[in-house]
C-alpha cells in the first residue's frame, strides 16, 4: 500500500504533544504500525497516532516485548483499555479498543 504523501508526512513528523519517555524506543514502530493500517481504518491518522502511542508505551511499562504482534493480541488490547484508559470516558476507552 502507498500512503498519500500529506499522511507519509503526518506519520513521519510525528511526535506526541507529552510525549512519554518511551517515545524515541517505540516511535519507529509505532510510525510503522499506523503506516500499515491507515488505509483500512475508519479513524484519522492522528487519532491512530496518539492511540497507538498510548498503547506501546503501556506495553513497554508494563515489561512487554517491542514486539507488534504482541502489543496487538487481543488480552493485551483488553488489559491496556482496563488498566491504561482508566482516565478515558467508557466511549473513548471503547474507541481505543477498536
Amino acid at each position: 500500500m502507498t500512503l498519500d504523501p500529506e499522511t507519509s508526512a503526518k506519520i513521519t513528523r510525528y511526535r506526541p504533544r507529552v510525549p512519554p519517555p518511551e517515545w524515541e524506543q517505540v516511535a519507529g514502530t509505532v510510525r510503522m504500525l499506523v503506516a500499515a493500517s491507515a488505509g483500512c481504518s475508519p479513524y484519522n491518522v492522528e487519532r491512530l497516532l496518539h492511540a497507538t502511542t498510548r498503547l506501546a508505551a503501556w506495553c513497554r511499562r508494563c515489561g512487554l516485548p517491542d514486539d507488534p504482534e504482541v502489543w496487538l493480541r487481543h488480552e493485551t488490547i483488553d488489559a491496556f483499555v482496563l488498566t491504561g484508559c482508566m482516565d478515558l470516558a467508557p466511549s473513548s476507552a471503547q474507541t481505543y479498543r477498536s
